[in-house]
């Protein structure tokens, strides 16, 4: 992917440590770590896939360029777009052949 395609703008959340909500009760907490320039590719095609937007959520490759930060983003950690609030988790990781580039498959529409 050209670096010229990066037009979307999103936030990687890390997992926090469960606090007390004050009723007895725990909230999960989530804490912005980096914001970085993007580029989505929608999936579409395959069964699974087709299944997958049938139900409401939407398989996306995010794709990010490499760096430290980027290189430690795991499957627990949450992806949001800046500028529409959606919100993606992470199922794998990869970075590209070339190391310029970290690549995430995400998904929509689920509970974070």
């Amino acid at each position: 992917m050209a670096a010229g395609k990066l037009i979307e703008r999103v936030t990687f959340r890390s997992p926090v440590e469960p606090v007390s909500d004050g009723q007895g009760g725990m909230v999960d907490g989530w804490n912005d770590e980096f914001t970085y320039r993007a580029g989505y590719q929608r999936l579409r095609g395959s069964e699974t896939v087709q299944a997958a937007r049938l139900s409401g959520r939407q398989p996306t490759v995010i794709t990010v360029r490499s760096s430290a930060d980027s290189r430690r983003v795991d499957t627990d950690w949450s992806i949001v777009d800046t500028r529409t609030g959606e919100t993606f988790n992470i199922r794998s990781r990869e970075i590209t052949p070339d190391r310029q580039y970290v690549q995430f498959l995400a998904e929509s529409g689920v509970a974070v």
